[in-house]
């Protein structure tokens, strides 16, 4: 890789005369420090403390007067002093991810991008996941009245799942339609969507599968009971044997056989005790009337607005996903939920406060529900939110630890089985920024935050956070920026873990963050 790209890169400098290439470079280097004190909720828990880094460069290379090519890679995203890449458990001659690249040409009529680029970003952060995705886009600009109203189409694919035999017509496709007015004093937008998904899962069916794989997974369990079967056909036979010789009036051959077939049956046993949850998650899967996957139709609607007027700021988004989703037994699913949230800051010299609300539908993950699908954050969980540090960020991995294995109120992205995003959430919050030196910036943020939804006999409390932000502009290109939270941990988290089979006490635990970002 190492090789490819220098290569890549001298090519470029040669080409340049030629092309009249003009190459822009630019990127940043990154050290981050993470201590999670009890990140499972669990007074035997031992603390997370590892430090992590990337180097990130981006590319843009102007070939024509209407031709970009742009790219991205990331080096070294890894844990300090690990050997390996953090991508796939190679050596670090191995570690360069290219995760973008794509073509903007300037059209008469707009401006089309073609290849791997950013995308689930729209509007306000809130319900952004921003990932690499795999797509065309037209952006037109219309001026009207010296502002502008940005309109823009997108076909994505999401999985590309019809290449080869095996399947045909299984691909997993998203379009979008936006429209953006931009004025001086603030922007507003309207984003439709369409989600055509022949080869999906539904909540129940991801929480299942992520039950399995936790367990050892499909493979592990298939090779389990097949073990089981092999014994217990061996003290079959070994019994019949016994029989026989019973019968054949052979009492010590009679014995051995017995004595045979009784360690058959143990081993038989021993296999199926100890595997039992896996052996049983397996065939709770296997045995699920509609099937283990789905195809679903959703539609998405998302309304924007985000202005400032003087010191007075306000921002929110709605995001409303209705549609259906069908399953190999021929049944049909509606798909009802939504998300929304409403933020109003002020600023008072070198103070700034804000004030606001979020919430996001929950609804039943099992796989046995059959009711309406109203889990908002299995369609759109928005990690770029990140408003509370433990609860709705994810560069702490509490995303997935939190709660014995709950996860926090984001999980690890779209469409995966971490329950408490799933539950969704309703969360109030309030926070104040200070000034005190024109590179020195100290915050304050309250959250407090319960689940929209709970079984019978679970509370919905997630608890109250408490975070301290600091940051400091050392110079240009070098930041370094701290964060130090503290979750007053509710009842939600050791009774909902404990409907679901896992373990946790409910502890309150802490989160200190800090990073080091040099720019160029």
């Amino acid at each position: 890789m190492r090789r490819c790209l220098i290569f890549l890169v001298l090519s470029l400098i040669f080409a340049a005369p030629a092309l009249a290439l003009d190459l822009d470079i630019s990127g940043s280097l990154q050290f981050e420090g993470v201590y999670n004190d009890k990140a499972e909720l669990d007074k035997n828990d031992s603390a997370d403390s590892y430090r992590e880094m990337r180097l990130r460069v981006l590319t843009e290379a102007q070939v024509t007067k209407n031709l970009k090519i742009i790219t991205r890679f990331d080096a070294l995203d890894k844990v300090l002093s690990s050997t390996d890449s953090a991508f796939d458990q190679n050596e670090d001659d191995d570690n360069i991810d290219f995760d973008r690249a794509y073509a903007e040409l300037t059209t008469p009529i707009g401006l089309l991008s073609v290849g791997r680029m950013q995308g689930v970003v729209w509007g306000t952060t809130w319900s952004d996941d921003e990932a690499d995705t795999d797509r065309i886009k037209l952006v037109t600009p219309i001026p009207i009245n010296g502002n502008k109203l940005y309109v823009g189409v997108v076909a994505e694919k999401v999985t590309e799942n019809d290449k080869g035999t095996e399947l045909s017509s299984k691909d997993n496709d998203k379009y979008y339609i936006g429209a953006t007015y931009k004025t001086k004093n603030y922007r507003a937008g309207l984003l439709s969507a369409f989600y055509n998904f022949h080869k999906f899962q539904d909540p129940g069916q991801a929480v299942a599968y992520k039950q399995l794989n936790d367990l050892g997974g499909a493979t592990k369990a298939a090779s389990e009971k097949a073990k089981a079967t092999a014994f217990g056909t061996t003290a079959a036979y070994y019994s019949a044997l016994a029989t026989a010789a019973a019968d054949d009036s052979k009492p010590e051959a009679a014995e051995v056989y017995t004595n045979l077939a009784s360690a058959a049956q143990t081993s038989m046993n021993n296999v199926l005790t100890s595997n039992a949850a896996l052996l049983g998650a397996a065939q709770s899967l296997q045995a699920t009337a509609r099937g283990t996957t789905c195809e679903a139709k959703v539609y998405l609607l998302a309304p924007y607005f985000d202005g400032k007027f003087g010191p007075f700021g306000f921002k929110a988004e709605l995001d409303y996903a209705f549609g259906e989703a069908e399953y190999q037994n021929n049944t049909e699913r509606d798909v009802s939920a939504h998300s929304w949230f409403a933020e109003g800051t002020y600023e008072m010299g070198p103070f700034s406060f804000e004030l606001g609300y979020g919430t996001v539908t929950g609804g039943p993950s099992d796989l046995g529900y059959t009711g309406d699908l109203e889990n908002m954050g299995y369609v759109a969980p928005g990690v770029d939110w990140a408003k509370a540090f433990i609860l709705t960020n994810d560069v702490h991995n509490m995303n997935t630890t939190l709660g014995g294995g709950l996860g926090n109120l984001v999980g690890d992205g779209f469409g995966t089985g971490y329950v408490a995003y799933l539950d969704g959430y309703q969360m109030f919050y309030a926070g104040a920024q200070y000034k005190c030196h024109k590179d020195v910036t100290l915050g304050v943020l309250l959250a407090t935050s319960q689940a929209d939804y709970t079984p019978a006999g679970v509370d919905d409390d997630h608890g109250i956070e408490y975070d301290f932000n600091f940051t400091w502009e050392i110079f240009d290109h070098l930041t370094y920026s701290a964060t130090a939270a503290f979750l007053d941990a509710g009842d939600y988290w050791k009774e909902r873990a404990t409907s679901v089979s896992k373990t946790t006490d409910g502890e309150d635990t802490y989160a200190l963050y800090h990073k080091l970002v040099f720019t160029f």
